[in-house]
């Protein structure tokens, strides 16, 4: 699926989540089914939050008020709609190789808004989509600004060295020397992202409900492992 289609189909998501709140206006509204996933450079991350979607989709055991939608990358153009913020602030938006002299300069000159508006406006679309419920949303610490929505599973995906610079390197196209410099820079600014943004370790496996080696599951595997989890949950 294109950038294009991910949006479009971000769109119909909150389309659905804005009408169901307005008809549902002095209701209890619901709180999730939401899964989050914070994964490893190279831990085959957004493949596996693919297939989850569907496997979701295809599950009525899990409540589904409206699409399942994957919030990757296309997260960000979210926020900065929802928060009618200028195209350009995207490259502002710390994780994975946050330029911290560059972004502190642009705060500096007011070029976007500071690290701590940011995480705000970040925080806020996140709770919003998962309040809504029916969504997966991948990084942006989203299992700890999510970490009250009763019907939520918070997922990390892992790997050795060796087996996601392999994968990196294939899917980029790149060698595995590059490959490696590469997700270890990734892996450096996702940590230092979690550790500004909220004095956690991203590598603690207290912080999720499940940490899945990639390594010992296939892409399917590791989604039907999540799905099933959500769906004990659900029943609580």
């Amino acid at each position: 699926m294109n950038t294009d289609q991910q949006l479009e189909l971000c769109r119909a998501y909150l389309k659905t989540s804005a009408i169901s709140e307005s008809r549902g206006k002095g209701l209890e509204k619901p709180d999730g089914p939401v899964v989050t996933i914070s994964r490893a450079a190279g831990a085959r991350g957004s493949a596996i939050a693919g297939l989850l979607v569907k496997q979701l989709a295809d599950d009525p055991a899990i409540p589904s008020l409206r699409p399942w939608t994957l919030f990757d990358q296309n997260l960000l153009q979210q926020v900065i709609k929802d928060h009618r913020l200028p195209e350009n602030t995207a490259e502002y938006f710390p994780e994975d190789k946050p330029d911290e002299i560059r972004h502190m300069i642009g705060e500096l000159l007011g070029l976007h808004p500071s690290s701590s508006t940011t995480l705000r406006k970040i925080a806020e679309t996140i709770r919003r989509i998962s309040k809504a419920g029916n969504a997966v949303i991948v990084g942006r610490g989203g299992n700890f600004i999510t970490q009250d929505i009763a019907r939520s599973v918070h997922v990390r995906l892992v790997g050795s060295e060796a087996a996601r610079v392999r994968h990196f390197a294939r899917r980029a196209g790149i060698s595995e020397e590059v490959a490696a410099a590469e997700v270890a820079m990734i892996d450096r600014g996702r940590k230092r992202y979690i550790k500004s943004s909220f004095k956690r370790d991203i590598e603690d496996p207290r912080s999720y409900d499940l940490v899945i080696n990639t390594d010992r599951f296939t892409d399917g595997q590791a989604a039907s492992i999540i799905s099933q989890a959500l769906r004990r949950r659900c029943e609580v």
